[in-house]
């Protein structure tokens, strides 16, 4: 952790960071790649002392992807075993970190609920709750929970110990194709107070998710409670606070970014050399927002208004670095947070930062969960739900006269994202007074569409996957199939990165999608600021320099003219910077704001044409 003072900073941070991509860091990748099943696998042999984390770490990768193609694996690391590596690295998914020198562990299966995992390992719901902190979000098939502890733990005395009021529910297990819809009228609960009771909701529903009905009387509500310090404030208390927090001349910004600075000592430069690897994913990621961040601060920067950045080096999934960050002096100092990328260590920063009412805010991470029962915390990069909901509409207030909507329902763990999106348009559509009875012809595979399709109406084919096998197939077929029809097909913007799909299918067929991303490169100040890192870097910008920049821009004018108490009404400040809008919605009072500002696009004439922002 170091205040940033220096202009020099962000070259010394580009050499540093150059010299560690293509570096050995103690253990190496092995050189042994098999294909099994037609996937790319590297082979590893487990070494003496080797853990699950230490090997995640050397392929980039987060523990859950290596546990999925090893079963076995959960149970203990063997010296000489070898384990099946997925030869495409990814950034980290958010998931639980793995110890099973600790804990014991299940694998999700289809159709598990809570309820019957806690009946069948002997532990209460609450103790399952309290060992995985996703839990509230709902199981998730080929995951892995803490069941409970290998070794016994050793219980600090009652006496010095303190107790947070606990809150009880009325509870209700999702059965097998049931929606937010079916579940309200079924309970007779709107809509939105299932949501205010369940913000993960607004993700979707999944069978055996259990969700809250209603508040009932704590058992326990007549014992004396013990609250300390360390307690986390009720959030009436925190929102008061900030509010009352006024605004000054000097603001201390917290920035936690993954540049990985400590592995600068193992640098083979000769390795390196003679590499020539690409330069590595992540600390492109932070040092490409670092410059934009720095450039929005150094043009707000003046004598009334002086922002001091604190960068903190943050790995992705270091809970003990992160946690003694979070005690020093220095972290308790800081108006507002920028970070980390990754839900599972934002969520340990947001935790602590709330005891203090620090704002936090999470440039990259889509999961809406981050915002659960913490108003200072908000998100900028939009839910993939969100996502669709924006197409949905879109849908309702351009296509609906003289359309048939046709949605693809072929990939199990994409029937979430079918139930969403049909949800959405039958609900605008009854709102602007229109029937919603048989709206959305639901099919399987390219045959269910050629069925479908009706002559004389423009035909939308809605496909959510980022299957990328089944993609192109698809999208091929339904070219062939389109030939002197109208037909227009709507899916995710990840679509367009698929390998040898030809951008022919895709204009032909108008592709749409929605994206948080509004780049424009004829923009003149875009073609500027673009100018400007190519002198610095010999090297052209990534999307996540001009993120870095609009979102100090934002939150910091924000900051400048309404003070700290900005950071409780991000929905009242509509904006539009050079590659993201900002469109705020905070559900109620008890959960963090998500930015719903949303691009639709489609191809037209071998172009990209924005077709305006929900």
């Amino acid at each position: 952790m170091e205040k940033i003072k220096s202009k020099y900073f962000i070259v010394t941070l580009s050499l540093v960071l150059f010299l560690i991509s293509g570096a050995s860091f103690g253990q190496t990748r092995s050189s042994r790649i098999e294909t099994i099943n037609g996937k790319k696998y590297y082979i590893h042999k487990v070494e003496k002392g080797q853990s699950l984390y230490a090997i995640a770490k050397t392929y980039e990768m987060d523990v859950n992807s290596i546990l999925a193609e090893n079963d076995e694996a959960i149970d203990g690391l063997k010296q000489g075993q070898e384990l099946k590596i997925p030869f495409e690295t990814l950034l980290p998914k958010q998931s639980l970190a793995i110890d099973t020198t600790k804990f014991v562990y299940h694998k999700i299966a289809k159709g598990e609920t809570i309820f019957g995992l806690s009946k069948k390992y002997g532990i209460d719901e609450k103790k399952l709750a309290s060992y995985n902190p996703s839990l509230h979000s709902g199981l998730k098939e080929g995951e892995y929970l803490v069941v409970g502890e290998k070794k016994k733990t050793v219980v600090k005395s009652t006496a010095t110990q303190t107790v947070a009021p606990s809150v009880f529910y009325e509870t209700y297990t999702i059965q097998q194709g049931e929606t937010l819809y079916g579940i309200s009228k079924k309970l007779k609960i709107s809509q939105e107070n299932l949501i205010k009771l369940n913000p993960e909701l607004k993700d979707g529903t999944r069978q055996g998710q259990v969700i809250r009905t209603a508040v009932k009387p704590s058992p326990i509500a007549n014992l004396p409670t013990v609250v300390s310090s360390e307690t986390v404030s009720s959030n009436v208390a925190i929102e008061s606070t900030l509010l009352h927090k006024p605004k000054k001349a000097q603001y201390n910004i917290g920035l936690f970014l993954p540049f990985k600075l400590s592995e600068t000592d193992n640098i083979n430069i000769d390795d390196l050399a003679k590499s020539k690897s690409a330069f590595p994913q992540t600390q492109s990621l932070a040092l490409d927002f670092y410059a934009g961040f720095k450039k929005a601060v150094d043009s707000l920067n003046t004598k009334d208004f002086e922002l001091n950045i604190h960068v903190f080096d943050v790995e992705d999934r270091d809970s003990s670095k992160i946690e003694a960050m979070c005690k020093t002096s220095e972290f308790k100092t800081l108006d507002v947070i920028f970070g980390p990328l990754y839900a599972y260590v934002f969520k340990l920063v947001s935790n602590r930062a709330k005891l203090y009412g620090i704002p936090v805010v999470s440039p990259l991470t889509q999961q809406n969960k981050i915002l659960f029962n913490n108003p200072l915390v908000s998100k900028v990069n939009p839910s993939q739900f969100t996502l669709i909901e924006s197409l949905a509409d879109y849908c309702v207030d351009s296509l609906v006269a003289n359309s048939k909507i046709i949605i693809v329902n072929s990939i199990t763990k994409d029937h979430q994202y079918v139930k969403a999106f049909k949800e959405r348009y039958h609900e605008m559509l009854l709102k602007n007074g229109k029937s919603a009875t048989d709206s959305v012809v639901e099919v399987k595979g390219i045959a269910g569409v050629k069925n479908a399709y009706m002559p004389g109406k423009k035909n939308v084919v809605v496909l959510f996957t980022n299957n990328p096998v089944f993609l192109q197939d698809f999208i091929t077929q339904l070219y062939v199939f389109s030939e002197k029809k109208e037909i227009v097909l709507m899916g995710f913007n990840s679509v367009a990165n698929i390998d040898n799909l030809d951008q022919d299918y895709l204009n032909a067929l108008q592709f749409h999608f929605a994206s948080s991303d509004k780049i424009n490169v004829k923009d003149s100040v875009y073609i500027a600021f673009t100018k400007e890192y190519q002198n610095f870097y010999t090297a052209d910008p990534s999307e996540y320099y001009f993120q870095g920049f609009d979102i100090a821009m934002y939150y910091l004018l924000n900051l400048k003219s309404q003070g700290p108490e900005s950071f409780l009404n991000l929905d009242k400040n509509r904006w539009e910077g050079l590659s993201t809008g900002f469109k705020f919605y905070q559900p109620d009072e008890e959960t963090g704001f998500e930015n719903r500002a949303v691009y639709i696009y489609r191809y037209s004439d071998y172009q990209l044409q924005k077709l305006g922002w929900k």
